[in-house]
């Protein structure tokens, strides 16, 4: 049987997002191969025709996730009233359904500790990755006429996020979400 010429890249794109998921969802190290493909109804072999290995897959799956983020980030930005840039973008990352649902969340903020002992190929995706991030960020503060480090910025929102979900107590899960927007946005 013979597939339409963009087969194999719709089945690498279904990896990817679904590996994107449940590496956020689990941890890295928890999602094996054989199962992910089973969930997808593939075979455990046709995996390396897509890809060469799991740490292959974790640099697309993951970079893929913050690729998807700062296009989200970067809409919020031309979408925001002048001087509202920043404010937009700290609301939509640090807040209660963010902090509720990581598997749709930021790869950072769910798994930074298991990025950082990868070897070089995801750290350098990862890296690249946080680096537009922190363009991102940086154009917000310069749109919003504000001074600051975007790379401090991405750091306090990300251990901000991930503080948040590991804090018992509702409460001061949220308060620390909303005070991470007041002293991003200076509000």
């Amino acid at each position: 049987m013979r597939y339409p010429s963009d087969h194999k890249a719709e089945i690498a794109q279904r990896i990817v997002s679904i590996a994107a998921l449940r590496f956020r969802a689990e941890g890295l190290a928890q999602v094996g191969i054989a199962n992910l493909m089973a969930d997808l109804g593939l075979t455990h072999g046709g995996f390396y025709a897509h890809f060469g290995s799991k740490e292959e897959l974790v640099a697309a799956a993951c970079g893929e996730a913050l690729r998807q983020q700062n296009d989200r980030w970067r809409q919020l930005l031309a979408q925001a009233p002048a001087g509202e840039g920043l404010a937009a973008v700290t609301d939509a990352y640090l807040n209660i359904e963010h902090r509720d649902f990581p598997d749709s969340g930021c790869a950072l903020a769910a798994l930074a500790g298991e990025l950082a002992r990868q070897g070089a190929p995801v750290r350098g995706r990862i890296a690249g990755e946080v680096g537009q991030l922190t363009a991102t960020l940086a154009q917000a503060r310069a749109q919003d006429g504000k001074e600051g480090d975007a790379l401090l910025d991405l750091a306090l929102m990300v251990g901000c996020l991930a503080l948040a979900r590991l804090v018992n107590d509702a409460d001061r899960s949220r308060q620390l979400l909303e005070s991470a927007r007041a002293r991003l946005t200076d509000k």
